[in-house]
């Protein structure tokens, strides 16, 4: 795998690190509602960047995939809004007690889907990219 393509692929993980290091760690706030829509969307950027840098020729499987990214990160974000009502009521008594909550299962499951298969997509297609962004410069060197 090459190093320039995780660089790309873990930039866009920034928001999550900063939610954690920020609301977290700096501010001592319940990291637990923020920390779902970020993710989500880190697996909607990956897919972005993998389908507007590589050509796969059946292009509607990619538009499908990364239209459902999109609507994971919706769900995402709304329950995750709700979570955050939840945990700032009174009756929120610690992780068990937002465990127990369905926001909180809507919130995790539909980002950790969103990201492992944006991330499987990556595994499966970097090595792609990479040729290409090798044929790409090789063809720039020789016309200099």
């Amino acid at each position: 795998m090459s190093l320039e393509s995780w660089l790309k692929v873990g930039l866009p993980a920034f928001p999550l690190g900063f939610t954690i290091l920020g609301a977290w760690l700096y501010w001592g706030d319940n990291p637990l509602p923020l920390l779902a829509p970020p993710i989500a969307f880190w697996g909607l950027v990956v897919l972005v960047y993998l389908f507007t840098n590589l050509y796969i020729p059946d292009r509607r499987y990619t538009l499908f995939l990364t239209i459902s990214a999109t609507l994971l990160w919706l769900v995402t974000a709304i329950t995750s809004h709700n979570l955050g009502r939840f945990i700032s009521s009174k009756q929120y008594g610690g992780l068990i007690s937002a465990m127990a909550t369905k926001d909180f299962w809507y919130a995790y499951v539909c980002a950790l889907v969103g990201c492992v298969a944006a991330i499987k997509q990556f595994i499966r297609y970097e090595p792609m990219i990479v040729a290409q962004l090798e044929q790409d410069r090789a063809a720039v060197n020789t016309e200099e």
